[in-house]
């Protein structure tokens, strides 16, 4: 009984002006919070899910660099590599020459195309055909 008394005067009250409003904003506080956990929940996922697909890569990285060192110990062995570091000088114009054609080409691709008449696609292909013909002599 004597609890009883110590608690009631303990007990006080204070005058809440717009309780609605305060309501109001005390659970968009709240939602707001569990908007923020839900997130963060996602995040804990999709590193954990990271973290496996690292474990993942880094086994078959392993896998594939066993396979690998067993292939090379299979094949014969050959100089293979030194003779394709010793390239002409003739076949390095050559490789420009193809480099150069094939920029042209893609600039061709790359511009807007317009209906061909007969005359131009013709006209077209037979410059693509001398272009040929000077590569080759």
């Amino acid at each position: 009984m004597v609890k009883a008394k110590e608690q009631s005067s303990e007990l006080f009250f204070v005058q809440v002006k717009k309780p609605a409003e305060v309501r109001k904003d005390i659970l968009e506080t709240l939602r707001e919070v569990v908007e923020t956990l839900h997130r963060f929940e996602k995040f804990k996922q999709m590193r954990h899910k990271k973290l496996e697909k690292i474990h993942h890569l880094g086994v078959l990285i392993k896998q594939a660099n066993k396979i690998l060192g067993n292939l090379k110990l299979k094949l014969p062995q050959t100089n293979l590599r030194a003779t394709a570091a010793r390239a002409s000088p003739q076949s390095k114009a050559h490789r420009k020459k193809k480099k150069k054609m094939e920029a042209s080409e893609e600039k061709q691709q790359k511009e807007p195309k317009k209906e061909l008449t007969e005359v131009d696609r013709l006209e077209n292909e037979l410059s693509a055909i001398e272009s040929k013909l000077k590569s080759l002599t």
